[in-house]
């Protein structure tokens, strides 16, 4: 069975310690994770270390309406270059994926690359595919 992956690279303008720093914080990720109008995430939990358990909550509109619950372990926790994580959302039947996201200087900022693999299905890994895109935006307006 072939590997079902995304990679998705974004340039953000700003250093990679902030950006890192958004992805760790609860209040950061309060604040940029989300948008009223898609869905809003609220009661982040981190625990930014390896091994550590990191959760939210969240509602949404739309495909993503009702509420929801996002939860997984910090896998790699290499301020400010590297972050992995698992990925367990409650609205894909308790399968659980792996996400690193890669940070790296530039000269207007930071190149980001996040890889998220482990999908079970390839509507999943589209669907996620599209989510990280949005996420990606809103994390670069919040840093920027």
């Amino acid at each position: 069975m072939p590997e079902h992956k995304i990679i998705v690279d974004v340039e953000i303008e700003a250093p990679p310690e902030r950006v890192f720093d958004a992805w760790t914080d609860p209040v950061q990720l309060a604040a940029w994770w989300g948008d009223d109008a898609v869905y809003r995430t609220t009661d982040w939990e981190s625990d930014a270390r390896p091994g550590g358990k990191w959760r939210c909550q969240g509602t949404g509109t739309g495909d993503m309406s009702g509420p929801f619950k996002i939860a997984g372990e910090y896998t790699v926790v290499e301020r400010p270059h590297r972050l992995g994580f698992t990925w367990s959302p409650s609205w894909d039947g308790g399968v659980t994926t792996n996400v690193l996201i890669e940070l790296t200087p530039t000269a207007k900022g930071t190149k980001l690359r996040l890889t998220h693999t482990g999908f079970a299905t390839v509507d999943s890994q589209e669907a996620h595919h599209e989510g990280w895109k949005r996420v990606l935006g809103w994390l670069g307006r919040h840093v920027a």
